[in-house]
């Protein structure tokens, strides 16, 4: 014996074809407050990602920060170094020739001898250094970021739901 329905099926036959048609089934609409915790989430999301692409390094920009370090350095053993050059033009230089075979360049080129020396190993250590954790403060950066639009996104999630379950039990009592 086959279990009976207790939801009845409107099937309609349609006369110009002679077809039976059942009505689609009604799609599952979202809430107003379901609609405004989605939204919500996505700007907050958009707002995160563009804070995480603010405050995370690449590596382009180590590399500028590596390149500006040199170029600080030579100044301060002749002031008028890089006068007049664009810094692009210098990133772009150093870019093609190499970083080590550029700042090489350089120091002959304002003869800095050994005298430059602690200056610039400070500025390859620190270049080194922050190449070396970029991959992990990148994925730090994503899990925190996860982090941070999933707790407050779940804990408005959760609000709501609680503020509709309590509105559709009024609805129910009858006075």
């Amino acid at each position: 014996m086959s279990p009976k329905s207790n939801s009845p099926i409107d099937v309609t036959l349609n006369k110009t074809s002679g077809t039976w048609e059942v009505p689609e089934s009604p799609k599952r609409q979202l809430r107003p407050w379901q609609r405004l915790w989605l939204v919500t989430g996505i700007v907050y999301l958009l707002l995160l990602i563009g804070g995480y692409y603010m405050l995370i390094p690449n590596q382009e920009r180590i590399e500028r920060r590596m390149i500006y370090s040199v170029t600080e350095e030579v100044k301060r053993y002749d002031g008028m170094a890089f006068a007049g050059e664009s810094p692009r033009r210098i990133f772009e230089i150093a870019s093609s020739q190499g970083y080590t075979t550029w700042i090489a360049a350089v120091r002959s080129k304002y003869q800095i001898g050994s005298e430059g020396n602690a200056g610039f190993s400070r500025v390859d250590r620190e270049y080194r250094d922050a190449i070396s954790g970029l991959q992990t403060k990148r994925s730090l950066g994503v899990m925190i970021c996860f982090v941070t639009w999933l707790i407050p996104m779940s804990a408005f999630y959760a609000i709501g739901a609680g503020v509709d379950w309590i509105k559709r039990g009024t609805r129910d009592i009858q006075v």
